[in-house]
């Protein structure tokens, strides 16, 4: 009875271990790839509250998202998912937001005034898939478009550059996520890794 106490004790003991052993592994392995940037030139990021589409559908802001986690984006005209494999985080960052409004891409032919319906912000440096491919916010003009999800619907459209702000507004915080498809969706809007 006393060799069987201690055996079941004995095993219990490495059960523990090798849990907080792998709860340990999993932690480190989660902080490597949240990287705190010191690097003030290029900085490519959103502000701390840009909303990133989730893999089921939901929201999150950016600062909320977790390596590991699934979000979407498109592929092919189509929603697809990807995962996080890493966060940047910019603290007190020196580059002010550029803001570029966007409009649907089909041509308004009410003779009404277009109002900007979408609004995407970021760095200046940061890139957005276009369909001439990745381009710069600041380098984007009235005739690059720009490809957005519809979360009502599941339509992936296309919305043209209405207007481009540069130093639109700053921050204190920032974020950008990596993922292993190269893109996501801020605002519904699909971004670029970088």
């Amino acid at each position: 009875m006393k060799f069987l106490t201690t055996s079941i004790f004995s095993l219990l003991s490495l059960t523990i271990f090798a849990q907080t052993e792998i709860a340990a592994v999993s932690s480190i392995q989660s902080q490597a790839t949240i990287r705190i940037s010191k690097s003030t030139k290029r900085c490519k990021y959103f502000s701390a509250n840009a909303p990133v589409t989730m893999a089921d559908g939901s929201v999150k802001s950016i600062a909320e998202v977790r390596v590991g986690e699934h979000v979407k984006t498109c592929k092919d005209g189509k929603t697809a998912t990807t995962q996080v494999k890493q966060i940047d985080v910019f603290n007190q960052p020196t580059s002010a937001l550029t803001a570029v409004y966007l409009r649907p891409a089909e041509e308004n032919t009410s003779g009404s005034p277009i109002v900007p319906a979408l609004l995407l912000e970021a760095t200046p440096h940061h890139y957005v898939q276009t369909n001439h491919g990745r381009k710069r916010m600041k380098r984007l003009s009235k005739k690059d478009i720009l490809y957005h999800y519809e979360p009502s619907t599941g339509i992936v459209s296309s919305w043209k550059v209405g207007a481009v702000q540069e130093n639109a507004r700053r921050v204190s915080k920032a974020y950008n996520l990596e993922t292993v498809d190269g893109t996501y969706l801020v605002d519904n809007v699909m971004v670029a890794n970088n």
